[in-house]
C-alpha cells in the first residue's frame, strides 16, 4: 500500500461517519505527516507500516469524535487525488490567510449534534418522565396542604351561604 491508497482507505472509512470538515482535517494531517517523515529520509512503506491499518485509525477517530458513528453525516466530497495535497491553498487547509486581528490560525467551525440517536431519545423520555413526576409531586403537595383545611373551608362557606343569603 502506498500513501495515496492509505489516504483513500482512510477517507472511505471516515466519510459519512464524522463531519466532512473532520474528514478533511484528518486526511490532511496524515498526508502531511507521511510527507514530513519522507523528507526526513524514511521509507514510505516503513511509515505506513508504523501507522497501521487506516480502517483501525478511522475507527479510533470515529470512536473519539462526539456524535459520530451512526452515518448521520454527509459523505466527504473532497479531492480524492492526493497527488499534490501538500500544495493546497491555505484556505483549503482549514486555515484562513489572516483573521480579523491579523493573526494566522485555524478557522472556527460549528459542531452539529445528531439528536436522532437512541441515547438522545432515551434522555428525552427520561426528562419528560421527570417533568411529569415533578408536576405530580407539586399537585400532591398542594393537596396535602389543602385536605386538612378543606373541611374548615366548607363549613365557613356553608355558614356564609346560610347567613349571607
Amino acid at each position: 500500500m502506498n500513501r495515496l491508497e492509505f489516504l483513500q482507505r482512510l477517507q472511505d472509512s471516515l466519510s459519512g461517519e464524522i463531519p466532512p470538515e473532520s474528514v478533511r482535517e484528518n486526511l490532511q494531517y496524515y498526508n502531511s505527516y507521511i510527507r514530513e517523515e519522507k523528507q526526513k529520509g524514511r521509507d514510505e512503506a516503513e511509515i505506513l507500516e508504523e501507522l497501521g491499518d487506516p480502517r483501525l485509525i478511522a475507527r479510533t477517530i470515529i470512536d473519539t469524535t462526539p456524535g459520530a458513528g451512526d452515518g448521520g453525516f454527509q459523505k466527504y466530497r473532497g479531492d480524492s487525488g492526493y497527488g499534490d495535497m501538500g500544495g493546497y491553498e491555505a484556505e483549503s487547509r482549514g486555515y484562513s490567510a489572516e483573521s480579523e486581528d491579523g493573526q494566522n490560525g485555524p478557522r472556527t467551525s460549528i459542531h452539529y449534534y445528531d439528536l436522532n440517536k437512541w441515547y438522545w431519545k432515551l434522555l428525552g423520555i427520561v426528562v419528560a418522565i421527570g417533568l411529569l413526576m415533578l408536576v405530580f409531586a407539586i399537585f400532591t403537595g398542594i393537596l396535602t396542604i389543602l385536605i386538612p383545611i378543606l373541611p374548615m373551608l366548607v363549613i365557613v362557606m356553608a355558614i356564609m351561604w346560610v347567613f349571607g343569603g
